[in-house]
């Protein structure tokens, strides 16, 4: 597994890379000085990005925020010292996947990046099936508009307004959507003449 250390403090960083090298099969890369998390991300593909901060540091959230938003996104888990219900909140918001709080450095961290990284992939994928289902509802709100529109200027029934749509989508061997959206923008490209 491949992790991307994250932390402006050099020190406790560099700290935290030595715990998490003695499990042997994790790749642990640090984030350079001059770099920024989206730059290192790019460069490296970690398979997580693991983000140490203070309490006090939460300018590490918008670098979080910066990768949701760059389409570089990566599971993250966040560790910080202290338990702070608005930072978790800010956190999450940002596109963090793991909230985990240790006063002390962890001796086996593998099972919390498992986890950050499962959890990561079940919210992608619940996402992505939601941003289908609404795809579906808006085209099926489309081609029922086509249809109305249909109907109403061939003075015919939903069941011919609908066999109209399917067969011109075969003949000219497109999707039904496709056909509903042409026929209702040159609805109104001549509604406008």
């Amino acid at each position: 597994m491949k992790v991307l250390l994250a932390d402006e403090n050099s020190h406790r960083a560099g700290a935290l890379a030595r715990l998490l090298e003695a499990e042997a099969t994790l790749d642990v890369i640090l984030v350079e000085e001059d770099a920024s998390l989206i730059d290192a991300v790019r460069r490296h593909a970690p398979d997580i990005v693991l983000v140490d901060i203070s309490r006090a540091d939460r300018d590490a959230l918008d670098s979080v925020r910066a990768l949701s938003a760059s389409g570089l996104e990566r599971p993250v888990a966040l560790f910080v010292d202290e338990d702070d219900e608005s930072l978790m909140e800010d956190a999450f918001a940002a596109g963090v996947c793991s909230y985990n709080v240790l006063d002390a450095p962890v001796t086996n961290v593998k099972p919390l990046l498992r986890a950050a990284i499962a959890l990561y992939r079940r919210f992608r994928d619940t996402n992505a099936e939601l941003v289908a289902a609404r795809k579906t509802l808006s085209d099926r709100e489309t081609i029922d508009r086509a249809k109305l529109l249909f109907m109403k200027q061939e003075r015919c029934k939903e069941d011919d307004a609908y066999r109209w749509f399917r067969k011109q989508a075969m003949q000219q061997a497109r999707k039904i959507i496709d056909v509903a959206t042409d026929y209702l923008d040159h609805q109104n490209r001549s509604q406008k003449k």
